[in-house]
């Protein structure tokens, strides 16, 4: 009797607990409490501040930006003009966006001339820089004269006395920004062979991948596509943004959810009720999983504070093993309801045992995601183990009482009958393995990873083809202690690249120095235009050859002689026209101890060659570093790989003293089924042609948690049926739920599922041919 009080007693306080996690879950669990970002999973000795700040600033600049284009071949160029305008009223109109413009970038020229004017004796495009550095200056006379008297000549921010050459004029007509896209009076526009396509940009608010943001955004669009194809004027509607990419995510897991994972989870509920024929045997076992997800999400957040996604994603699969104790106790009491708990606490116990040492020997490793899944797992493994060990025992009365003849158990005593023959078929499954293992190889390439229609993928590339913008996967870096030491190096780099365009090699290029040039080169230009220009009496050959008076020359000398607006700095730009598009490149600090640090984005390039070169050419310039966000999400992706395959033998290391412990140098009947199904999965997906990555390893985690209790519950029972009964109910629970994700056509659970499909089921098969008293 007081052993039951105090059982009463424990229960009880279990369920106190739970209510103190669910409420400090509720004040927690919040869209900030879970992190996309692929730099969280960083160990904190390799994140890199600065470059984190730069790829926050590419994602801020892209994330939230849609480019649509409205053409096709032989359109007109009219026509199409007054089509996107209708267009982009009618998705301003929807309320979708905060602005949506045909326009250019740069915005209004003459409000930006009035930035660079005061500066204009210091600011020189190359062209001008080396005609003056040769003292070609008959070449530039002559055009200035041209513009003059010509109706359509070069734009004159500043007066023929105040700028004799239209020094600044040429400056700014250089700083349009290199694209594809050309403007004209109407707005943008682009051509590629005999097609052509007018551009419409639009921004939002909002998290791309939030639902509620991609619902407004997809409507306005997709009404605007109807527009268009009700229009016989143009016959291509393209679109570009991260959000389009997202949302077809979303839409492809919803869609896959319906299909594989309803398909699943019914298979599951009509295998219980098949089997148990009881709706308590089917509610037991959702309560333990249920409050081994509670208390996995209540601890990960009160040690981390934000889960990844990708913690989420793997360490609910993991948390699916505590099924097998629900299923232990519950094939236990249909048999035996007298032994209660106690018969099968020790096989469980040490299933949990084994289990948190295989996933928490992840917590050792430098890498906050597999430490963020370690703690989610045994965190989960426990609170489901205490569920079934303090509640299931009190629910007993409601279950089945006695022996209940099952058709599960006499098909698994009628298989013993070909035991013979599937061990044949387990050694021909290993040969096959050992003959995939020399072509075994890895993929942890991003883009094996790439899930979004090819419908989408292609439209992206055509109006990145057609944009020829700089993109922002790999980029320059550029960092200093001062302003000037960052501009100075940024046109340090810009001459390589400059040779890179002349080459061909490099499509386009977009940096801070080319809107605002070092003191430096500022004060070299100035001094060059006083020796090249103004000394050597250029603006009276001008007004000569304009038959103007010279006056005028000796007015334009003395304008440059008292012009002292110092220097241009990048703070000049910030109430500009090109303010936004300056700071998508200009990483501005507030805090001294913080480097200053500038962008210099890249367009297309010829070949993959060149960014060996630019990580080449980074190394060898102070203070500048090469960014590859494909390469270094690739690498992380390998490195995670690694480190997991490393501390799985760490795992499985552990997992074994605990075993000699128990049960002596018979633990190799235990600890085979989980090691070997998973050589020979690999082995399996290598003679298939499959490459390894990440994924593939995140799910051998579930072999070894499902394997070690196949193993355990057998060997603890001694090979009785009900604990044959209840891990085969978990590995086709496992399959049905996980296996069934090889389906998938998302690649991220595609190969998980292509893991645990063949896994699990060679983790069950290699039990049972190793334990040969099942048959007792």
């Amino acid at each position: 009797m007081a052993h039951r009080s105090t059982h009463h007693w424990l229960a009880l306080l279990w369920a106190i607990a739970l209510v103190f996690m669910a409420v400090q879950l509720t004040s927690r669990l919040s869209a900030s409490a879970f992190d996309t970002s692929i730099l969280a999973l960083l160990p904190q000795d390799k994140r890199q501040p600065v470059v984190d700040r730069a790829l926050e600033r590419m994602d801020g600049v892209i994330a939230n930006r849609v480019l649509l284009l409205i053409g096709g071949a032989q359109a007109d160029r009219n026509q199409l003009q007054v089509l996107a305008g209708e267009v982009a009223d009618g998705l301003s109109a929807s309320g979708a966006f905060t602005s949506v413009t045909t326009q250019a970038d740069v915005g209004s020229l003459s409000a930006l001339a009035a930035v660079y004017q005061p500066y204009r004796y210091q600011l020189l495009t190359d062209e001008v820089e080396e005609r003056l550095a040769k003292g070609e200056t008959e070449p530039l006379v002559n055009r200035a004269v041209r513009e003059m008297v010509s109706p359509i000549g070069r734009p004159r921010p500043a007066s023929v006395v105040d700028d004799p050459l239209n020094l600044l004029g040429m400056w700014m007509e250089g700083l349009t920004p290199a694209t594809g896209f050309v403007p004209d009076q109407h707005g943008l526009y682009a051509r590629q062979g005999n097609e052509h396509f007018r551009v419409i940009r639009a921004t939002f608010s909002g998290d791309p991948f939030a639902e509620a943001t991609q619902k407004p955004v997809l409507r306005a669009v997709e009404s605007a596509g109807d527009q268009v194809r009700e229009n016989d004027v143009a016959t291509e509607f393209l679109r570009s943004g991260l959000v389009f990419h997202a949302a077809a995510g979303a839409e492809q897991a919803r869609s896959e959810l319906s299909t594989i994972g309803i398909g699943s989870l019914m298979a599951i509920v009509l295998l219980l009720l098949w089997h148990f024929r009881s709706f308590s045997y089917l509610a037991l076992p959702v309560v333990s999983v249920g409050v081994g997800l509670l208390v996995a999400l209540s601890a990960s957040l009160m040690v981390f504070e934000r889960v990844h996604l990708v913690t989420l994603a793997f360490g609910a699969s993991l948390v699916g093993v505590s099924i097998d104790y629900a299923f232990h106790y519950l094939c236990h009491a249909r048999d035996r309801v007298t032994h209660g708990i106690r018969h099968i606490l020790p096989g469980i116990t040490l299933g949990v045992v084994t289990s948190c040492l295989a996933y928490g020997a992840q917590a050792l490793t430098p890498f906050p995601g597999l430490q963020q899944i370690a703690l989610f797992s045994a965190a989960g493994l426990i609170g489901a183990w205490l569920t079934v060990v303090l509640w299931f025992p009190l629910a007993q009365r409601w279950l089945g009482q006695g022996r209940q003849q099952n058709q599960l158990g006499q098909w698994l005593q009628g298989l013993v009958r070909f035991r013979g023959v599937l061990a044949v078929l387990l050694g021909v499954l290993v040969l096959v393995a050992l003959s995939g293992f020399p072509g075994l190889r890895f993929n942890d390439s991003l883009s094996a990873l790439q899930s979004s229609p090819p419908d989408l993928m292609a439209q992206e590339q055509k109006v990145q083809a057609l944009s020829e913008s700089p993109g922002s996967a790999r980029f320059l870096l550029v960092e200093g202690a001062s302003i000037q030491q960052v501009l100075e190096r940024t046109e340090q780099a810009s001459g390589y690249l400059d040779k890179l365009v002349v080459d061909g090699r490099l499509q386009v290029y977009q940096s801070v120095s080319g809107w605002v040039p070092s003191i430096v080169r500022q004060r070299e230009y100035r001094q060059l235009v006083k020796s090249a220009v103004f000394d050597r009496g250029v603006p009276t050959e001008l007004f000569d050859a304009l038959g103007m008076p010279p006056k005028l020359a000796s007015r334009s000398q003395a304008r440059f002689e008292n012009n002292d607006a110092g220097w241009l700095l990048p703070k000049d730009l910030e109430q500009s026209p090109v303010a936004e598009l300056f700071d998508s490149l200009w990483l501005k600090t507030d805090n001294s101890e913080r480097p200053h640090a500038a962008l210099i984005t890249l367009g297309k390039v010829s070949s993959p060659a060149v960014y060996e070169d630019l990580a080449a050419l980074a190394g060898k310039l102070e203070g500048v570093r090469f960014v590859d966000r494909v390469g270094q999400t690739s690498a992380l992706l390998g490195d995670y790989r690694a480190t997991l395959s490393q501390w799985m033998a760490l795992a499985y290391g552990l997992v074994l003293l605990v075993l000699i412990v128990r049960y002596g140098w018979q633990c190799w009947r235990v600890i085979l089924p989980p090691a070997l199904a998973t050589v020979v999965t690999l082995g399996l997906l290598s003679a298939l042609g499959q490459p390894l990555n990440l994924f593939n390893f995140l799910a051998t985690l579930l072999i070894l948690g499902i394997g070690l209790d196949i193993g355990i519950f057998v060997r603890e029972s001694h090979g009785e049926w009900h604990a044959w009964e209840a891990v085969t109910l978990s590995a086709v629970t496992s399959l049905l739920a996980f296996g069934l994700l090889a389906l998938s056509e998302t690649p991220v659970l595609h190969h998980y599922g292509m893991t645990v499909l063949p896994g699990i089921a060679l983790a069950w098969l290699i039990a049972f041919v190793l334990h040969r008293r099942a048959e007792s």
